[in-house]
């Protein structure tokens, strides 16, 4: 609760500012929004890092600690400060890496051109060794947590624990809504104006989380003008979805990641359907599931103390 308290004190001094600001133009606006994050960033002790991987300079948000260190990887078109909410329920201790993935966030594109998600943890394993991380827990959401199968798969020495939210990777019974946006031919996920951003908000999470309206406008104006690179992403995206499939990645899934596993799902996923749970569980017979009512595709936004304290106690169990 303490963690929760401090939050709304962050958000609560930016209204104040903003309210202050006479105008409070756009560039008003973006400078409040980037202030509120380095906020949020302090308050959980996050240092903003950067490294060479593979082919791109990667940006990384870092907290080191005594205890179990602890990666996690966010989805597309998101970035390292989605996490943000969600770490301030973490325990103290943790050593947190929270990077942003190439040509998301602080990231920017990759020299190669390449989005692959193979490709994508292949600069996250140059992360790990520049850190000199022996083992560590790996959660991801959405394609980060097909990321973090991926690495699972090719470095399961390293991996003490797999955490898969909302994941990509392998799919469900049931189409999602989104899927089926997909095949009339639009990309909710990729906003173009006001508009489609509000759709991308609605479709994205089924509760939205406090964000008051200068925020929200710079938040918009982030989103809209990532447009153009997030549908190179996507392309890339896809590729790597059709090999997965014809390499049938869920019999090597469930062949090399033998260490615990935890599949944490929002029931309300309208992007990715939650009938892709028992799939998963199948090739990870060994994962605990926790489901969340009335959830989205992003617990960790949506419901943060909760959706981390269920990481932590698997954490904790893992030992």
């Amino acid at each position: 609760m303490k963690r929760f308290n401090l939050a709304q004190s962050l958000f609560g001094c930016a209204i104040f500012s903003a309210v202050l600001t006479t105008g409070c133009t756009n560039g008003q606006q973006d400078a409040l929004y980037s202030k509120v994050i380095d906020m949020g960033r302090g308050a959980v002790h996050l240092e903003v890092e950067k490294t060479h991987t593979v082919d791109v300079d990667m940006t990384y948000l870092e907290r080191k600690g005594s205890g179990p260190a602890v990666m996690l990887v966010h989805g597309f078109s998101a970035n390292k400060d989605a996490w943000l909410k969600f770490a301030m329920e973490l325990p103290d201790d943790y050593h947190l890496i929270i990077p942003d993935l190439a040509g998301h966030g602080d990231t920017p594109a990759p020299t190669s051109g390449n989005y692959d998600l193979e490709l994508q943890a292949q600069r996250l394993h140059a992360l790990v060794t520049h850190l000199g991380l022996n083992q560590f827990h790996i959660a991801g959401n959405s394609m980060g947590g097909a990321i973090s199968a991926i690495y699972a798969v090719d470095h399961p020495e390293q991996i003490l624990s797999l955490t898969l939210m909302d994941s990509a990777g392998i799919d469900g019974e049931n189409k999602s809504e989104y899927y089926e946006a997909l095949e009339r031919g639009t990309n909710p996920l990729i906003a173009t104006d006001e508009e489609s951003f509000e759709k991308r908000m609605q479709m994205v999470m089924e509760v939205q989380p406090f964000l008051p309206w200068p925020l929200r406008p710079a938040l918009a104006r982030e989103t809209i003008n990532r447009a153009e690179i997030n549908q190179e992403i996507f392309t890339d995206l896809l590729a790597t979805r059709t090999r997965m499939n014809e390499s049938n990645f869920p019999e090597t899934l469930a062949a090399k990641a033998t260490m615990p596993a935890l599949i944490m799902w929002g029931e309300k996923d309208r992007i990715l359907d939650v009938s892709a749970v028992p799939v998963f569980k199948q090739y990870l017979p060994q994962a605990q599931v926790s489901l969340f009512p009335n959830v989205g595709h992003a617990p960790m936004l949506e419901i943060p103390e909760e959706s981390a304290h269920v990481l932590s106690e698997f954490i904790a169990s893992t030992k």
